[in-house]
């Protein structure tokens, strides 16, 4: 992929496409901005570089509780970048005003579209030569010089604005983008061993094919679980868990991936680690052992041992990749788990990764410092199991690949 370095920005017009999807609250007011501070980095580089910063984003889809105008991650924006750049926005996503507005834009200058969900046809998979046939991308191609892509975050999805636009502009990453593909890509191609990935959540799909990648590539020398992914393995084991766990995973209909972990365990059971106690909830935080099961209480979080045990395994490794909670973080009392496991990879030498909103924000709250957090979820986990991301190999299409007429 080309990077911002590849280009002389002075006086382009940058279509930049970040994530700024955030957390609303019942008013619809952001709760929470921290996509919006990383992507500053990307619009400060471009506007110091005398770039023209026309920002293309996101926030929730038609009819979701969370699909709201940009016009306040807007205001966000400016708040962040300080009163030395120039944030405007505009309520409108393209057409002749966008393009009017544009064509007036001083070297240096932020322009915020509205949300591009607005847009038909946005949300649909197509190629990116489908896509450009759309009357959005042949309108902003009217005035645009250089597309560059900063969502990471979204790069597993083949939406119009995020690959709609290569094959007709030079194209680039941002700085998110870059950063995000080469911590990856450091994980995932070559990682210092010995490598361990923690593994845990309420998404056994994810994590089953993640494990099933990096133990069958050689990638992880050891995969730590947790949460409902560990309660899935131990039901594979045969293990009864008790009517309380087990009426939860039946009513989230996790039962049915039984049979995968039981594949996986046939294959990789001397790579896989599962919880070996248990934390409950009984007049506050109870610790069980496995020779106690079946309980009568839900389990809410890996226990002492598996705890000490983890964090040992966690230190002793050369990288460590970080998927998804230990158990119910949401309840201090049940975090301990997570922020342990966290703990242990901020304390060990090696190169540490975490993803996700979730993480993020355990992570920040608690002052827990990783080598690096990645701000995606979906995007990390196709990632991760090796699977291509489209909106990234959208990026390594040269321009001019095809003409559409405007």
């Amino acid at each position: 992929m080309r990077t911002l370095l590849d280009f002389d920005l002075n006086a382009k017009v940058c279509l930049t496409r970040v994530d700024f999807n955030c957390p609303l609250d019942d008013d619809k007011k952001i709760q929470d901005f921290t996509r919006i501070k990383a992507h500053a980095e990307t619009i400060k580089a471009i506007s110091d570089k005398l770039g023209k910063t026309v920002i293309i984003a996101h926030q929730g889809r038609p009819g979701s509780s969370d699909f709201s105008s940009l016009a306040q991650h807007s205001e966000k924006l400016q708040l962040v970048l300080s009163e030395k750049y120039k944030v405007d926005f505009i309520d409108q996503t393209h057409g002749v005003e966008v393009e009017q507005r544009i064509s007036r834009m001083d070297p240096g200058d932020i322009l915020v579209l509205e949300n591009v969900r607005q847009v038909e046809g946005e949300t649909q998979s197509k190629s990116p030569q489908e896509h450009a046939e759309n009357v959005y991308i042949k309108s902003l191609l009217k005035v645009g010089d250089i597309f560059i892509n900063d969502a990471f975050s979204a790069a597993h999805r083949s939406h119009m604005s995020l690959i709609g636009f290569t094959g007709l502009l030079p194209s680039a990453a941002g700085l998110i983008m870059e950063r995000e593909v080469s911590n990856l890509q450091r994980v995932v191609d070559n990682p210092q061993k010995p490598c361990v990935f923690i593994l845990g959540g309420v998404k056994p799909e994810d994590s089953f094919k993640v494990a099933d990648h990096v133990l069958k590539n050689d990638i992880a020398d050891a995969v730590l679980t947790g949460g409902v992914i560990s309660e899935i393995l131990l039901i594979a084991m045969g293990k009864a868990l008790g009517t309380p766990t087990m009426d939860f995973l039946k009513n989230k209909d996790l039962l049915k991936f039984v049979d995968p972990a039981k594949k996986l365990l046939s294959e990789f059971s001397d790579k896989i680690e599962i919880q070996q106690d248990f934390a409950v909830d009984e007049n506050g935080r109870t610790n069980y052992n496995m020779d106690d099961l079946p309980l009568d209480a839900s389990i809410l979080d890996i226990g002492e041992k598996t705890i000490q045990y983890y964090a040992e395994i966690i230190q002793n490794s050369s990288t460590s990749v970080f998927n998804g909670p230990m158990g119910k973080f949401e309840d201090p009392k049940f975090a301990k788990g997570t922020l342990e496991v966290f703990k242990a990879m901020s304390n060990s030498n090696g190169f540490s990764l975490a993803g996700g909103g979730h993480s993020i924000s355990i992570l920040e709250k608690n002052k827990i410092s990783l080598s690096y957090m990645s701000t995606a979820g979906g995007a990390m986990i196709r990632f991760l199991m090796g699977k291509t991301l489209p909106a990234i190999d959208a990026l390594h299409t040269n321009e001019k690949q095809f003409s559409i007429e405007t």
